[in-house]
């Protein structure tokens, strides 16, 4: 006889089923309910849809979301190439639709309301539609130069007299500003009769940064352009222009001879001053930095702009670039050094230092201001090697200065790095 044992059966597996079957009546339940609301809901839409005026939920959210489309703003350049004396413009304002195509040299009258002469074969189109209308006026150069204009509203062509003219008067500022056609003879023409406070004033009705910026440009390539108005310019720019790759750019437009001149220079600093972008900045300071006749004034300013770059990298192509500047040590060496101290990188902080070490003769007063720098490398390695590139420099005769390197040796923690900068100086 075989005797039967019952299993026995563990607690916490008896309240494993328990909770599983409680699981299952609960999403049993949950599915129910689920069932009950979609019927609810389809018999809810069946009524309404019946019945319009019964349910209106709708309708306020649709209401505040036309309310909040309405104000956002809807000015964009859709498209803008240009390429020499030749460009297509497309631009959306508010409801305003404007394109522009244009081909060849365009030359506009001494009142800049009218087309003087286009190159043979060019043209120039304008298109605006707004409020419902449409206009466009095509102007366009044979083989010999010889002007013929059209002029259409609403697709139908209009007499070009008077309408058309009249209508071109109205949009040749919108036509320059957009293009920059006819804008450097009118820079040259308004800073004949007006000067560069005439020239910037007209800038500041521009409603672009790129065409305002053009202006300034423009001005600062005036010939024998005086160095007030020159400064004048520099401070315009840098307070009209959002953009720092612009910004740079027409900076780095400044001359050398000009930037020779302490006056120029500290305004081309205070501009630069105004660049957020590390890499433009560099740009900008090594412009400068490499101009021949550049005043230890000038350099001195520039090692203090270092400030602002965030970036090591940057800030070491720029104190690197200061290394080559013979006559600069002297008045500006320990700003220099605590522009290097600021370089978080060891490997940036170390080609800065060596980079002086290698194109400076410095003197033990500058020797002796540097090695505090150098103690502030936390590699071992880089902290060596900036040692170990100094240490040939040092005369045999210079025991102070021979105890100072000792001194930064020893904040070496390797032993092998530590054994190659003391052997270096032997």
């Amino acid at each position: 006889m075989v005797k039967r044992t019952e299993k026995s059966v563990r607690p916490e597996a008896t309240l494993a089923h328990l909770s599983t079957s409680v699981s299952i009546k609960t999403m049993r339940n949950m599915y129910s309910k689920s069932i009950a609301t979609v019927a609810a809901f389809l018999c809810a839409t069946s009524i309404s849809m019946a019945n319009p005026t019964s349910i209106n939920l709708q309708k306020p959210v649709l209401q505040q979301d036309t309310v909040k489309s309405a104000s956002k703003s809807t000015s964009h350049i859709v498209s803008s190439t240009k390429n020499g004396h030749k460009g297509n413009y497309i631009y959306i304002n508010n409801g305003a639709h404007v394109e522009i195509k244009y081909n060849g040299n365009i030359v506009l009258t001494d009142n800049f309301k009218d087309v003087k002469s286009i190159a043979p074969k060019g043209y120039l189109h304008y298109l605006k539609k707004e409020n419902g209308e449409k206009r466009e006026l095509q102007i366009e150069s044979d083989k010999n130069g010889q002007l013929s204009r059209t002029y259409f509203v609403n697709g139908k062509q209009v007499a070009y007299e008077p309408a058309g003219k009249q209508w071109l008067q109205q949009a040749m500022p919108d036509i320059i500003t957009k293009t920059g056609i006819g804008l450097e003879a009118m820079v040259q023409d308004v800073y004949k009769k007006r000067g560069a406070k005439g020239v910037l004033a007209e800038a500041d009705k521009l409603n672009s940064d790129n065409s305002k910026l053009r202006m300034i440009s423009y001005l600062m390539a005036q010939p024998n352009l005086p160095t007030s108005d020159l400064k004048l310019a520099l401070q315009h720019a840098a307070t009209t222009s959002s953009s720092d790759y612009e910004l740079s750019k027409i900076l780095r437009k400044v001359s050398a001879a000009d930037l020779a001149k302490d006056d120029v220079a500290i305004s081309y600093l205070q501009a630069t001053q105004k660049i957020s972008s590390d890499y433009e900045m560099r740009k900008a300071l090594t412009h400068l930095l490499e101009v021949p006749n550049l005043s230890s004034k000038a350099a001195g300013m520039a090692v203090k702009t270092l400030t602002s770059v965030a970036s090591d990298y940057e800030k070491s192509k720029v104190i690197q670039q200061l290394a080559g500047q013979k006559n600069f040590f002297t008045d500006n060496y320990k700003a220099t050094f605590e522009a290097i101290r600021s370089i978080s990188s060891d490997y940036e902080k170390s080609k800065s230092i060596s980079s002086i070490v290698s194109k400076q003769q410095l003197s033990q007063a500058q020797y002796q201001a540097l090695f505090p720098v150098v103690t502030t490398i936390s590699s071992d390695y880089e902290k060596s090697k900036v040692l170990r590139n100094i240490a040939p420099k040092i005369p045999d005769n210079a025991t102070a200065l021979r105890e100072d390197y000792k001194k930064a040796a020893k904040t070496i923690n390797s032993d092998y790095e530590y054994r190659k900068a003391i052997d270096a100086l032997k």
